[in-house]
């Protein structure tokens, strides 16, 4: 029956349908709500960051400087990162700024303190042949922190 209710519904009926339900979920069983929200976020945006998820990792960072938050601005990685030839084919802009401010945070005195020394490891880290396809938002999720 609902293959001749659904595409008979407009798109905003569906959004409003999907909230309703995630909301009655959420007060239900928030595991399953969780699953349930994993599971539509990668449908829509793919193992990779959004824009939300982004700043919503940023503001998890510990940096082992003392600071907490991006080391650098979502623009000044991608001048830097479009500057060094990067295309953005395999991981987009916010997986890009992800793994190089998460390098800091966690290599930040180990490395050396060059934006190219940090810039070379989040390359290394979302390049790497033997990952899984969107290694840095596998990554975070497994820190849970969200």
């Amino acid at each position: 029956m609902h293959h001749k209710i659904i595409p008979a519904a407009t798109d905003a009926q569906l959004r409003e349908f999907l909230m309703e339900e995630f909301d009655e979920l959420k007060s239900w069983d928030m595991r399953l709500y969780d699953l349930m929200e994993d599971r539509l976020y990668e449908k829509v945006y793919g193992p990779h960051f959004s824009e939300a998820c982004y700043e919503k990792a940023m503001s998890c960072l510990k940096n082992r400087d003392g600071t907490a938050g991006a080391h650098w601005s979502l623009s000044d990685i991608v001048s830097y990162a479009k500057s060094k030839g990067i295309t953005f084919d395999h991981f987009n802009e916010y997986d890009l700024a992800y793994a190089m401010n998460m390098v800091y945070s966690d290599y930040y005195g180990i490395v050396p303190d060059t934006t190219e020394s940090y810039f070379k490891m989040a390359r290394a880290f979302l390049e790497d042949e033997d990952a899984p396809k969107g290694k840095a938002y596998l990554y975070y999720k497994a820190m849970k922190c969200r």
